[in-house]
């Protein structure tokens, strides 16, 4: 059973952004010249990024036992730039690792990005607002999950 099958089977409901189909990824992997995982696409997909509810916050970084809390996951031409990929993957393509997108915000005015070069996959809390008592100039990024569906996952337990 996949995450969206056992998140309708808890009666959790997620708030779709916008329907996209196949032609809006290949858009975003032609952009940034990547590969998104299938998993991130199935979940672009059906749901295409998704808003904060009470069920839906938190996520422990256990390299540095902090919590940060999910705001929104972006999604592909949501109507709202502050919703999209595109828009905050292009605002800080020059802070980023190559094979970056970010996909999401968190409430402490960090990003969830994802990883997709192949070595370093997943995804990852980048603190670029030094929020995070452990972040300074030489580590702002943590590590949180080795794939979209296992980050999502967390974000229930």
């Amino acid at each position: 059973m996949g995450i969206f099958e056992k998140l309708k089977k808890k009666n959790h409901e997620l708030k779709s952004l916008k329907k996209i189909n196949k032609v809006d990824i290949t858009h975003i992997e032609k952009l940034f010249n990547i590969s998104l995982p299938s998993d991130y696409v199935t979940f672009l997909l059906k749901y295409n990024g998704v808003v904060s509810n009470d069920a839906f916050n938190e996520i422990y970084l256990k390299d540095i036992n902090e919590n940060v809390n999910v705001d929104v996951i972006y999604g592909i031409d949501t109507g709202n730039d502050a919703s999209n990929i595109e828009y905050w993957t292009n605002a800080y393509i020059d802070d980023l690792f190559g094979s970056t997108v970010i996909i999401g915000d968190s409430i402490q005015h960090g990003f969830f990005v994802l990883v997709c070069d192949g070595s370093n996959d997943g995804v990852y809390y980048y603190d670029d607002s030094y929020s995070l008592s452990s972040s300074d100039d030489e580590n702002n990024v943590y590590f949180i999950a080795n794939t979209f569906d296992e980050f999502f996952t967390l974000l229930y337990n």
